[in-house]
């Protein structure tokens, strides 16, 4: 769904849309569908904010794709196949639309957990200083790329975490890089070497809900005692204040992190079930998409505001700003 001026507009039909991606010719956006096989759209916002198909779909070479960045060249649409652990290059054509793969790199490797990392899962595409970063929850490591101009992937680098993190997103705030690791309920700060490709990697600091016992003296945070696992979902850089903002989907925060000294500050109530993401605006506020609650809420990173519903939209998963 678009959110005009007016308020939502009339969704387009996609089959199980995960994420949505910007930076298309002309202001052309791009969905993910996470669907076995996975595929890619482009669409069209135009002044009524009805999205408006550009080209076909495209199979994006793999199962259940969760991410997806246009490189900076401009060329190519980066998807992630979470379900198949792979990456794919899609080249985009000067109207916007999407054609067949030029290259799709499947990842390799596991982790301890049986259920989560019996094989690779790409879970975020970033592009930084010439790099394309794969960050790969399956194998507990972020693998940096080069892209070719024929757009090949090139391994360059890769980087470990302690078996059983998850690395799932990741975030940059100045030069430093904010990760959060889904299986572990934990936080990374670590510094990227561009000449290497790799992280200088930090302790982890645990989110909301690992043990509420440590939290204690943060009362903001106010978990009850049986609080379902958590997981932290989306990562937010806000370089103005120099943070980051962490959604912990099942105990339904949102984590403020220093990453200068680093360190957990506070945590403030999603508003909703299931926090998968959230967008930074001009005012300072989060717009969060709370998947199971079916709703977006605006949450006040300082904790000076209560966190308000702003729509109703099952099912949300993704927000992003269309400018």
């Amino acid at each position: 769904m678009v959110a005009g001026p007016d308020g939502l507009a009339e969704a387009a039909a996609v089959a199980n849309p995960s994420w949505v991606a910007t930076g298309g010719p002309d202001g052309v956006v791009y969905t993910v569908s996470e669907t076995e096989p996975g595929f890619a759209s482009a669409w069209r916002i135009g002044e009524t904010f009805v999205p408006e198909e550009v080209g076909t779909a495209q199979a994006t070479g793999g199962d259940s794709p969760c991410h997806a960045v246009v490189h900076p060249s401009g060329k190519w649409l980066l998807v992630a196949n979470y379900g198949s652990g792979s990456v794919a290059a899609l080249p985009i054509g000067a109207d916007g639309a999407l054609d067949a793969p030029d290259d799709i790199y499947e990842l390799v490797g596991s982790g301890p957990d049986p259920d989560r990392q019996a094989g690779p899962h790409a879970h975020q595409v970033v592009c930084r200083s010439g790099h394309v970063l794969v960050v790969d929850l399956g194998s507990d490591r972020i693998h940096a790329f080069a892209l070719s101009a024929a757009g090949r992937f090139e391994a360059v680098a890769s980087t470990a975490f302690e078996p059983g993190f998850g690395p799932r997103h990741l975030a940059f705030v100045g030069d430093r890089a904010v990760i959060a690791g889904e299986l572990a309920n934990a936080v990374v700060v670590g510094d990227f070497d561009a000449a290497s490709g790799t992280f200088a990697l930090g302790p982890a600091l645990p989110l909301p809900g690992t043990d509420t016992a440590d939290l204690a003296a943060m009362p903001d945070i106010g978990l009850p005692e049986d609080a379902p696992r958590p997981y932290p979902g989306a990562v937010v850089a806000d370089a103005e204040r120099g943070l980051a903002y962490v959604t912990v989907r099942g105990t339904d925060q949102v984590a403020v992190v220093d990453p200068s000294r680093p360190a957990l500050v506070r945590s403030i109530p999603a508003g909703g079930s299931w926090p998968r993401d959230a967008v930074l605006c001009a005012d300072g506020s989060l717009l969060v998409a709370c998947q199971f609650g079916g709703v977006v809420t605006r949450v006040d990173p300082s904790g000076a505001e209560p966190t308000a519903r702003v729509w109703d939209c099952p099912g949300a998963a993704c927000v992003t700003p269309l400018t």
